[in-house]
């Protein structure tokens, strides 16, 4: 497995955790737009966001290995731009551009040197630089560091605010890879901008070439929920419930539809089928979790000292579990007093 492919497949392992989070079509753009600053972050910085946030000391015996190897031989280009990447990977990243400099004065038609002084000089936050680095070598390259390329300069743009340019080098990207974490990334960028037609027609495109992705599924959802298509979204939820073994989530995200469809009987049935569905689950294993996702369902029916409870039992299982702590301290604060729970 190759450096893009095994980055990727951890990006896409950390834009799963994202999912998590409750996407609000309130949000403003640039809200949204940090958000997909964020999921680059994440998912298309393969050759820098991805070693940084796996540097760990164990390669210190590795650049000093390099290093007494260039003592010996210090006009090995290679070897510099090895111990480049690794100062890159442990967060070093004035040593790495050092090392970098020093093997294009050694080798100035060396291309791979331009690739990986655009990457660390990305991390270093140096954009227009590394910009102009990443141009020049996509002047002249193909092949996978192509692709690689093309991400860097996509997170570039999009953190620069040149979200058009960042969409288009998205686009040529999946040309070459359809990989999901580029449809997500790119699809962000088009919510970010407005664009809602376009991301879902590239969900659409990512879903027809990858299969029943998920976070696609659900980006599509978002989008077309968005845009009021309610029948198309609620077609999306119920072949989820066909395929989900935990139904929960979707039976919530059904009842949240009807009831934009003004369909309040139906989305009051949709709510008691998710709260019968985590009781199911619940009744086999009490977690964390599972009880988060209770107080979801009681906090959709109007049933907030219910919810409380359960993110209470909740953070008293789990006193690390974030999201139950954030939402139980939410919900204290928003409504300090329950006197009459049920307000449905």
């Amino acid at each position: 497995m190759d450096r893009f492919t095994q980055s990727l497949n951890k990006g896409q392992k950390a834009v799963s955790q994202l999912s998590v989070m409750k996407f609000h079509p309130e949000a403003t753009c640039e809200w949204r737009l940090l958000l997909a600053s964020c999921l680059f972050s994440l998912v298309m910085h393969p050759m820098v966001c991805v070693e940084m946030v796996a540097a760990h000391p164990g390669l210190d015996p590795d650049i000093d290995e390099i290093t007494h190897e260039l003592e010996k031989n210090p006009q090995n280009v290679d070897l510099l731009i090895k111990r480049g990447q690794l100062y890159r990977s442990n967060g070093e990243l004035t040593d790495s551009l050092n090392d970098l400099d020093r093997a294009e004065e050694l080798a100035p038609d060396n291309r791979r040197i331009i690739l990986e002084r655009g990457f660390t000089l990305s991390a270093m936050g140096r954009d227009r630089d590394a910009e102009v680095a990443l141009d020049q070598y996509l002047e002249q390259a193909s092949g996978r560091t192509r692709l690689d390329a093309l991400a860097e300069r996509a997170h570039i743009h999009a953190r620069t605010g040149q979200a058009d340019l960042a969409i288009a080098d998205f686009t040529s990207a999946i040309s070459m890879h359809p990989a999901m974490a580029l449809y997500l990334a790119r699809g962000e960028l088009h919510e970010s901008l407005g664009h809602l037609e376009e991301a879902a027609s590239g969900y659409r495109d990512g879903l027809s070439r990858l299969g029943n992705a998920i976070l696609l599924k659900k980006g599509l959802i978002r989008v077309e929920t968005t845009r009021k298509r309610y029948d198309e979204v609620l077609t999306l939820i119920d072949d989820e419930l066909d395929r989900a073994s935990v139904k929960t989530e979707w039976h919530l995200r059904r009842a949240e539809v009807l009831a934009a469809m003004g369909k309040d009987q139906a989305a009051q049935s949709a709510h008691e089928q998710a709260l019968a569905e985590a009781n199911r689950v619940l009744g086999k294993r009490v977690t964390a979790t599972h009880l988060v996702t209770r107080a979801k369902v009681y906090i959709a029916m109007g049933r907030l000292q219910q919810a409380k409870n359960e993110l209470q039992m909740a953070v008293q299982r789990a006193p690390r579990f974030a999201e139950a702590s954030e939402l139980l301290k939410k919900l204290e604060a928003d409504y300090p007093s329950t006197p009459n729970e049920d307000l449905n």
